[in-house]
């Protein structure tokens, strides 16, 4: 089985991308292997290096480091725009909120403040930067396609940011077709922060399917933060065939792919490929 892999937000590493990609094909190919799933030919599209801030060498940063337009998509993301900051607060005009909401969702994970705040910085920072009409976002869009189109593969997997990259990309695919494509703690859903900002931009409220893509299927935690709404795919999103529930893990690891490509439900889905639906997913 072939599968190009998609990675998500937090991925900066030092190296050359080519073997950065061969290494991150190979721990996702084992995590496949691990959840039941021996044997996949994977290569995974690497693009972190490309997403970058300028002149920044590390993935470090506070709330504070966030510009208005990285804070306001964190505040879409948490519906914070309503939240007034009191007065005499010498933060940002939405650093106030946002942090309020990270002591919340930090006491609700019971992991350590500075892992959750360093989460949605990159998370911020990383969304906020792919979806401007930036030489980044098409050269990110450029290496990813390049991967789909070496590799001819049977199943795309794509993990938080990685889902809209490769939903995007598989609208405007036209030298390909997926017969899978698996969307693992997507944003696509969320409403002003991402799914509104597509492209193409949704119609009457409704995302599609990709035309590359025969056959879709999301799997989310309840309790990953970037997968909101829950079941938010098959709600926005006209042709997906499968939006599933699945534990993946606790506190800080809600969001990891490793714990996404290991669970039973994904091994399943990759299973039912050969068999064209006859087995039940």
């Amino acid at each position: 089985m072939k599968v190009v892999g998609i990675h998500g937000i937090g991925n900066l590493r030092e190296g050359k991308e080519s073997e950065i990609a061969a290494q991150m094909s190979t721990l996702w190919a084992q995590h496949l292997s691990d959840g039941g799933t021996p044997g996949s030919d994977m290569r995974v599209a690497y693009y972190a290096d490309l997403l970058q801030d300028e002149g920044h060498q590390g993935e470090d940063g506070r709330l504070e480091d966030l510009s208005d337009a990285e804070s306001q998509l964190l505040a879409e993301v948490f519906a914070l725009q309503e939240l007034a900051e009191p007065a005499g607060v010498a933060q940002g005009w939405l650093t106030f909120p946002l942090r309020t909401q990270l002591q919340g969702i930090v006491a609700s994970k019971a992991c350590s403040p500075g892992v959750m705040e360093w989460f949605m910085v990159r998370f911020a920072k990383e969304v906020c930067r792919y979806l401007q009409p930036t030489p980044e976002r098409e050269a990110v869009q450029e290496r990813v396609r390049e991967t789909i189109l070496a590799h001819q593969p049977d199943v795309v997997i794509a993990h938080s940011l990685g889902s809209v990259i490769a939903y995007e990309i598989l609208h405007d695919c036209h030298d390909v077709q997926v017969p899978l494509l698996v969307t693992l703690g997507s944003p696509l859903a969320l409403p002003k922060a991402v799914f509104h900002r597509l492209t193409p931009t949704p119609d009457h409220e409704r995302g599609q399917k990709p035309q590359a893509v025969h056959r879709w299927a999301n799997l989310a935690d309840p309790g990953d933060l970037i997968a909101l709404p829950v079941k938010g795919i098959s709600r926005r999103f006209d042709g997906v065939e499968s939006d599933q529930h699945c534990s993946v893990h606790q506190t800080y690891r809600f969001h990891k792919a490793e714990q996404y490509l290991k669970t039973p439900k994904l091994a399943r889905l990759l299973a039912s490929l050969p068999t064209n639906d006859e087995q039940s997913v």
